[in-house]
Order: C-alpha cells, then sequence, then structure tokens
C-alpha cells in the first residue's frame, strides 16, 4: 500500500474517532463549566429518601465526614412518597455519601451512548450504510450537545432517561427485527433502567405501546410483534417495580407508600375537577371534598395552580399540606378515582384540557430550571435533611451566579429547534433519500416528544424542565437522518461486519 493510501485510512478511521471525542466532551461542556452537576429542589428529596433506605443496610457512623448530620432524615410519620423512584434515591445518596455527586453526570453520558450505540449497530444493518458507525454517533450527539442535552447530562433528576427510553422504543419499533440477541437484551435493561426512574417513564412506555401494536400491525413477515412485547415487558416491569416498592415499604419499614395526587391538582386547576367539586361537596363518599374545602381557607388566586396545591405550605397560598394527615392520605389515594369520575361527567372539557396543556408543554422548552435559584439551593438544602456543612456540593456551581445568559442560550436553541424540525420534515417527505425504516425510527422519536407533553403537561403541570428533556431528540434526529442521507450505501443488504 503507498504511504497516500496509508495516510487515507488513517484519515479514515481518526476523523471519526476524534468526532466522537468532541461529541463527549461537548455532552461534558455543562457540568465542566459549572465546576459540578446541576440540580433541582427535589434532588434534596431523593437524596433524603435513599439515603434512609441505604442507613439500613449501612449505617450513619461508617459513611464519610462530608455527610455528618444525614441522622436528621428519619422520617417520623408513618407514610413514603410513593412519586419517586426509590432506585434513582438510592443512586443520588450513594455518590452524595461518597461526595462525589458528579459522577451521576457520567452515568447519564453513559445511558446516551449506550443508547445511540444500540441504534447505530440496528442502523448500519438496516439502512445499507457504509459511513463509520462512530460518526453515526457523534454527529447527532454534536448536534444535540449545542441544545439541551449537556444540561440535563449534568441534572442530578432522572429526566435524561426520558430520552433515552424514547430512543430504545424508536429503535426497537423500527429496527428490532434486525438487532442480534444481545443487543435486544442491551436494549431491554437499559430501557428498564429508565422506566423504574421515574413515574413518568412507566406513563410513556404505557403511551407508546399503541405505537409500537399499529406499526406491528403495518408490517409483513416475521419478527414484526417483537417491538410489542418489549414495550410490554417494559410497561410490566415498571408495574412490577411499583408493586415491589409498596410491598417492601409496608413489611420492611411499615410504611404506606402515597402517590402525590398530580392528577386531582391538574385536573382542579384546569376547570373541570373544580366544577366537579362545587356541585357534589360536601359529599362523604368523595374524599378529595376536604381538598376543595382547604382551597376555600384562603381568597388569594395564586393558591390555584398545581404547585400551590401540592408543595406550598403557608396559610394564603397552601392548601393539600395544611389538611389532617387522614385527609391528605384520602385524597391521594382516590386521585385515580376522581380522574375516572371527572372524566366521566365531563368528557369534552376534560380532554381539551388536557390536550391544550400538552400544547402548551410543547412549547416550553427553555433550560432555566436545570439551574438552580437560591429558592431551589434553599429547598435542596432543606429537603436533604443535611446540616449546612453537609451541603458544600451545592453551592459549587458556576452558572446560577448569573442567570442572565439563560435568555440568550434560550434563543439561540428555539432558533436550533425549528431549524431542526424544517429539516426533519424535509428529509422525511424526501422521496428516497432516507432508507425507510430510519424514517419510522425518527417518527417514533417524535410521537415520543409528543407523548412526553402529553404526560407532564396533561398529569402534571407544563414546565420548561419536560420538554426541554426531551427537545433536544428533534436536532439528534435531524443530524442522523442527514448523516444517513449523505452516506455512501450498499447494493445489498449489509447483515454482517457492523463495527462499534
Amino acid at each position: 500500500m503507498s504511504s497516500q493510501g496509508i495516510v487515507g485510512g488513517l484519515a479514515w478511521r481518526t476523523g471519526p474517532f476524534l468526532l466522537l471525542v468532541a461529541a463527549i466532551l461537548l455532552c461534558l461542556a455543562v457540568f465542566v463549566v459549572n465546576h459540578g452537576p446541576l440540580y433541582y429542589f427535589d434532588t434534596g428529596s431523593y437524596f433524603k429518601q435513599g439515603n434512609a433506605t441505604l442507613s439500613l443496610i449501612l449505617p450513619e457512623d461508617t459513611q464519610s465526614a462530608g455527610t455528618v448530620g444525614a441522622n436528621q432524615i428519619a422520617q417520623t410519620d408513618d407514610t413514603t412518597n410513593g412519586s419517586r423512584s426509590m432506585i434513582y434515591a438510592l443512586l443520588v445518596a450513594v455518590f452524595w455519601r461518597l461526595d462525589a455527586l458528579g459522577g451521576i453526570a457520567l452515568v447519564n453520558l453513559a445511558a446516551v451512548l449506550l443508547s445511540a450505540w444500540l441504534v447505530v449497530r440496528a442502523a448500519r444493518r438496516t439502512g445499507l450504510l457504509q459511513r463509520s458507525g462512530m460518526s453515526l454517533i457523534a454527529i447527532p450527539l454534536l448536534a444535540a450537545a449545542v441544545t439541551a442535552l449537556p444540561f440535563y447530562i449534568a441534572y442530578v433528576m432522572p429526566d435524561i432517561f426520558a430520552p433515552v427510553l424514547l430512543i430504545l422504543i424508536a429503535a426497537v419499533v423500527a429496527m428490532g427485527r434486525e438487532m442480534t440477541l444481545t443487543e435486544r437484551l442491551t436494549a431491554l435493561a437499559l430501557a428498564a433502567l429508565a422506566v423504574v426512574l421515574h413515574p413518568s417513564h412507566l406513563a410513556i412506555a404505557g403511551l407508546m405501546l399503541p405505537l409500537a401494536v399499529l406499526a406491528a400491525l403495518l408490517r409483513q413477515g416475521s419478527g414484526r410483534w417483537f417491538a410489542v412485547g418489549f414495550v410490554a415487558c417494559l410497561v410490566l416491569i415498571g408495574f412490577a417495580e411499583r408493586k415491589a416498592f409498596e410491598v417492601a415499604a409496608e413489611t420492611v419499614a411499615h410504611k404506606q407508600v402515597v402517590y402525590t395526587p398530580f392528577i386531582t391538582a391538574r385536573l382542579i386547576v384546569d376547570g373541570p375537577g373544580m366544577t366537579y367539586l362545587d356541585e357534589n361537596c360536601p359529599r362523604p363518599d368523595l374524599a378529595t371534598c376536604a381538598l376543595h374545602e382547604a382551597l376555600s381557607w384562603s381568597d388569594d388566586p395564586y393558591r390555584l395552580t398545581a404547585a400551590h396545591i401540592i408543595f406550598e405550605r403557608s396559610q394564603n397560598l397552601g392548601s393539600f399540606l395544611l389538611m389532617t394527615p387522614e385527609d391528605q392520605l384520602a385524597v391521594a389515594q382516590e386521585q385515580r378515582a376522581f380522574f375516572f369520575r371527572v372524566l366521566t361527567a365531563y368528557p369534552f372539557s376534560t380532554v381539551a384540557a388536557l390536550a391544550g396543556n400538552a400544547a402548551t408543554q410543547l412549547k416550553m422548552v427553555s433550560v432555566k430550571m436545570t439551574i438552580p435559584t437560591q429558592a431551589v439551593i434553599r429547598s435542596a438544602k432543606s429537603l436533604s435533611g443535611l446540616t449546612d456543612d453537609s451541603l458544600t456540593v451545592l453551592d459549587r456551581g458556576i452558572l446560577a451566579r448569573d442567570r442572565s445568559w439563560i435568555a440568550t442560550a434560550d434563543r439561540v436553541h428555539a432558533a436550533l429547534y425549528l431549524v431542526a424540525l424544517v429539516a426533519v420534515v424535509g428529509l422525511l417527505l424526501w422521496p428516497g433519500l432516507v432508507a425507510g425504516q430510519l424514517k419510522v425510527f425518527v417518527l417514533c422519536l417524535l410521537a415520543g416528544v409528543l407523548v412526553n407533553a402529553l404526560i407532564c403537561g396533561g398529569v402534571s403541570q407544563p414546565a420548561d424542565r419536560y420538554g426541554a428533556r426531551v427537545i433536544w431528540l428533534l436536532p439528534f434526529a435531524a443530524a442522523f437522518l442527514a448523516a444517513a442521507a449523505t452516506a455512501p450505501h450498499r447494493k445489498g443488504r449489509q447483515t454482517a461486519g457492523v463495527d462499534i
């Protein structure tokens, strides 16, 4: 081989590798610039819950000096919150105890890289592509890493696993038949982890199941129902984990698992729930009437927001948390039945409210909620149950000291999302430009973004945190399609020799 050929071969191999290194560094940029992880007020609650469980295995006196004072976290009531994942709580507690909370950023990055790797492995068999596997991983991640992705890599909250779950479901729906057994099992393990890290992820998997069924019905040949079984298995794993958590809480900790009544609060704020309560309360067989009464204790209009109903403790804005523990428990346990009562009584207004919230959620994509305010910092410290000298990790962030840059970042990101959306639509509609299964993959991603908006905006409350956590899938998808469209194609079906 000539020296020119050797140089060309090295360039062909090192170029994709350098692209991948650049993508990884850019994904970690926010973590590096911030001098540590980003967090939300609920990060403190995750630590408190996880550390309480961890203390059953590892007593407090074996902790590092960085977590002295954690004995203040013990819960005194006979309930535990089921709206937070115990698995994620344990993960936060382990890293926090080790004074290495930033390690969660590496876990987040690893999950994103692994999901992208699985997509590329299948795409190189299905899409008949000759482009380097490392390039196909790096190019979409580079596009996403100039938007919201690095903020969620650095975020000590389970949000990054929502888009990871969507990537994996989309990959299996579009290309699951071409995956090897090892790849299928890896995808199932990572997707199952994502499902159990937050209740909203389980709901997303549940709503993606009909999409998998539709894709199977539109296909021919063997293996078309694999994706249906895959998503159904994720839903079963999610429910099994919830049940196991409830049993463990009752038998080991002697606590009853209670889920925060987000659905009830959402229905009340949107109108149909309040109308139903106005017409039916007081009523002995309707526990939510207690919340209806609590909402009348103040005439401050700002108390009628979902966040204030659920979390506020002040006399002017609070309601749910001002009720007796018995009434709180009854309202929380009734929220599913209350939803169906309201839906039956006012089907059109309830569905319209859900759709309106989802539409609002789609427009909320700022990264501002990943950057803690002073109020969030105080709340995270308080909810962690630790003493102030144990909370230096929460004071290391640089990005929170001056938030003026966020507005500029949001404008740049919004422009990039718009460009990405136009590019995705154009690439999908251009005849013969992209392999059909890659189109299915991207369409599933777009459907996942809509499902995320419906779950988070409709059930909880429209918030930038929920929208920004998945919107980076737009530039990711656009770059992936562009890389696939511009890559050389083989004449035959590629089934072997798939690198990376």
